[in-house]
């Protein structure tokens, strides 16, 4: 076995000079205990966006460079910053397809906008969030002997040459006030009438309200559920609102996406957020199925009928 250990730099600063900055420090940090790190600015980025590449090709291009770069490695470093604990959707998008591939996924978050999303942090190696680089630097010294011992291997993506029928659709969509949950139970009993077995809530009703205890025992609970409707739906139905693709909904399409289950997008927010002209992040973009994401529910069972 190799004792060569890489991570994938997973953060939302690769855009600006301040967060390459603070990518350079944290490589360095692993170098130090004796990991690499593929650094995506580097891999796929850097130089490209100045290409001659078209908007759709240049984003399939960085897609494509950063999904190989989770399978080339045997970890991820997520570098968990956000407000109210949530993380950019590109980055929980690659946390989820990492963790459904088998990678270990280690977090440091310095943000003091309070703790990660509680259900990403149930993916995390120990389900550890370090707060500093020294916690991070022995956390990540564990994670390479972990890694050396287990074995953990490069993967790599190779679809089906074709889905097979789908049946049992997982509908991902946030649900953690009573408005989300309520629009969310509206949104699977009409995509239940397209004869879908619909695969939402993973628990009981008034989820938000049990919820809203915080306790660890919940939210353990709630991601081993999510965790088995993921592997049993035969695809996704994600509903992608906000200013930024909730951290939830995003790593389940990730997830759903390393599964091989087709992700159907549905966003009816008005605002344009795209990464470099795509109608959302691109890691969100590049997954779904067809040319862009459903506005309304007759666009989206139009989509869904042409697969099934």
């Amino acid at each position: 076995m190799s004792k060569d250990v890489k991570f994938y730099l997973n953060g939302g600063g690769l855009f600006t000079v301040q967060g390459r900055w603070w990518d350079e420090n944290i490589e360095s940090l692993f170098i130090e205990v004796g990991a690499r790190i593929y650094n995506p600015w580097r891999e796929s980025k850097e130089g490209v966006l100045k290409s001659t590449l078209s908007g759709r090709e240049l984003r399939a291009h960085i897609f494509e460079s950063d999904r190989r770069g989770v399978d080339v490695s045997q970890g991820i470093i997520m570098l968990g910053e956000g407000a109210a604990g949530e993380v950019s959707s590109g980055t929980a998008w690659e946390t989820g397809y990492g963790y459904a591939r088998g990678k270990l996924v280690l977090c440091m978050r310095t943000d003091l906008r309070g703790g990660l999303n509680p259900l990403l942090k149930q993916c995390l190696f120990d389900g550890k969030v370090c707060k500093d680089k020294e916690e991070l630097r022995l956390h990540t010294t564990r994670a390479v002997e972990k890694i050396r011992r287990s074995g953990v291997a490069q993967t790599s993506y190779d679809p089906p040459p074709r889905h097979s029928r789908i049946r049992k659709v997982l509908l991902s969509a946030p649900y953690f006030t009573e408005a989300e949950e309520t629009y969310a139970r509206d949104l699977a009993g009409d995509l239940s009438k397209l004869g879908l077995d619909i695969l939402f809530p993973p628990g009981e009703a008034n989820l938000s309200k049990r919820l809203s205890s915080g306790r660890g025992a919940v939210w353990s609970d709630l991601f081993e559920r999510k965790i088995l409707c993921l592997d049993e739906c035969d695809a996704v139905v994600a509903l992608l609102e906000g200013a930024d693709c909730g951290s939830e909904t995003s790593w389940d399409c990730g997830y759903g996406y390393s599964k091989y289950k087709p992700v159907f997008g549905m966003r009816t927010d008005l605002r344009s957020l795209g990464d470099l002209g795509g109608q959302v992040n691109l890691m969100m973009e590049q997954s779904i199925v067809g040319p862009k994401l459903c506005s309304s529910l007759a666009e989206l069972k139009r989509l869904i009928d042409t697969v099934l």
